[in-house]
């Protein structure tokens, strides 16, 4: 049994620079923060790394430090790692430069993690007891759903219907489901073998926070299943038929299962290679005495789409038949 369920994480970050002394007469900032990764998840690992395009950070003495403690002092731009908490939790990241004139420059950083997560929900067809998530069907409806964790503090979540939500489909925003609580995206997934990337951005209502998430969707190939169906205990879905199947009693029944089509296909079954109905439900009997087989084959097509899967298996008859056999007891 396939199960499949993606989910995909991001973070946020509450940028709150603070001045920067210096005499210098320019609106360029002498000291950069560069974060890695951009947008830290709980209790990540981020690598913060000076930069400067005015101060020759090679000729200065460069401190880095976190909540007042001291990750790395020395020349140039070498950054150093540190480690933040829950969501929600600040850290305070400060940069502190001794230029080769003697003056100094700082710049800090507040680091607030937070996350969205983004959850795919494609729409396509499976048989009603299948456990778990459909696989994405080319040209299929898709849902994903944003459920996003910026906080205030620790404690305090900002509501979720009051962010600004923004889903991207590689650099092209798509306005018309973009906006405050928007965050459901429904959409078509592509062909097969063309994947499409969809980004979100997620933005506190006073923009001091951002979280992005990525996911790629990549259609599947459709398939078809067939399955042992007992008058009395109905279909077995636990266990598809292999490439062969023994006829105990006289006759069996079979069901067959779409999956991942965009929608309910046309299905047509075939024994020995003789068209037998569309119908779900198939029975073949064995007449006569001896042994033999004969292929069964089912096959599924979506009208109107390049959606086209099937499947067969050699049936066997004639091999250790019981005259008390009914309905394969």
């Amino acid at each position: 049994m396939l199960r499949f369920v993606f989910m995909f994480l991001a973070c946020a970050i509450l940028l709150a620079p603070q001045g920067v002394t210096a005499q210098i007469s320019t609106d360029i900032e002498p000291i950069d923060i560069h974060l890695t990764p951009r947008y830290p998840k709980p209790y990540e690992t981020v690598t913060v790394t000076p930069g400067s395009t005015i101060v020759d950070l090679s000729a200065s003495t460069v401190t880095i430090s976190a909540d007042g403690k001291i990750l790395q002092k020395g020349t140039g731009t070498q950054g150093a790692a540190i480690q933040v908490g829950a969501a929600g939790e600040t850290t305070t990241v400060t940069v502190t430069v001794a230029g080769p004139d003697g003056r100094q420059y700082s710049k800090q950083l507040t680091i607030r993690p937070g996350g969205v997560s983004l959850v795919v929900e494609p729409v396509s067809t499976t048989h009603p007891f299948y456990k778990g998530l459909s696989l994405v069907a080319p040209e299929s409806r898709v849902r994903l759903i944003a459920i996003p964790d910026l906080r205030t503090s620790a404690k305090n979540q900002i509501d979720p219907a009051t962010l600004i939500y923004t889903w991207r489909f590689g650099d092209r925003v798509l306005e018309s489901s973009s906006g405050i609580g928007r965050s459901v995206l429904v959409a078509t997934a592509p062909l097969r073998y063309r994947d499409a990337d969809i980004v979100l951005t997620v933005t506190s209502p006073d923009q001091n926070q951002v979280a992005e998430a990525s996911v790629t969707i990549s259609p599947v190939a459709p398939l078809v299943r067939m399955y042992a169906f007992d008058p009395l205990r109905g279909p077995d879905y636990d266990n598809a038929i292999d490439t062969s199947f023994m006829l105990i009693a006289t006759e069996a029944s079979f069901r067959a299962v779409p999956y991942f089509f965009a929608a309910n296909p046309t299905l047509e079954w075939s024994v020995g290679g003789t068209a037998q109905g569309a119908q779900k439900d198939i029975t073949v009997r064995s007449t006569g005495s001896g042994q033999g087989s004969a292929t069964l084959e089912i096959r599924a097509k979506l009208v109107g789409a390049l959606q086209v899967a099937s499947n067969r298996t050699l049936l066997r008859f004639g091999e250790g038949k019981s005259p008390l056999s009914i309905f394969g007891f």
